[in-house]
């Protein structure tokens, strides 16, 4: 149950992409990673057509505003606030999407981001790197993790994804 819901957060706050000159400037401390990030873009490895309209995409906030939400704050005080999407698909493969707000402690050196969850009473640790500029914080989720930020996705339209891209723009 516990890494049902990080995995997803973990998802959410860790990814890789490319960045023109102007942003590939990386910063390198907690003090460069306060602020509040929006999911700016989506991808998958893959084609999707989660929406059923016949029309498929890599870019997953195109084929759903289920990601819309999606939201980190990162406070001077080494907290975290995260609005996380939780995807899931009924039986006639209809997506389904609620959120979640998940909370906790963070740190960010070195190009890795260590998030510390508060989950049911417990907590739970992670470390990623990530890429973090002036205007963007990025990352990626492959193989196992994505199969856990998709729940249930086995012969869904999902089914076909084994990587995605996050990155978030600072607002």
């Amino acid at each position: 149950m516990m890494k049902n819901i990080i995995l997803p957060l973990i998802a959410m706050l860790f990814v890789f992409t490319a960045c023109t000159n102007d942003e590939n400037q990386s910063v390198n401390s907690n003090a460069a990673l306060v602020g509040n990030y929006v999911l700016s873009t989506l991808t998958a490895d893959v084609a999707v057509d989660l929406n059923q309209d016949m029309v498929t995409n890599t870019e997953l906030t195109v084929e759903t505003n289920c990601f819309d939400a999606m939201a980190i704050s990162f406070n001077a005080d080494g907290t975290f606030s995260s609005t996380i999407a939780e995807v899931s698909f009924d039986a006639a493969n209809n997506l389904i999407c609620n959120t979640s707000v998940e909370s906790g402690t963070y740190s960010y050196a070195n190009g890795t981001l260590t998030i510390t969850v508060n989950i049911n009473g417990g907590t739970a640790t992670e470390s990623q790197q990530v890429l973090l500029t002036p205007t963007t914080l990025s990352f990626n989720v492959d193989d196992n993790d994505v199969a856990q930020y998709f729940s249930g996705a086995a012969g869904t339209p999902a089914s076909g994804i084994t990587n995605l891209d996050f990155v978030y723009n600072k607002i």
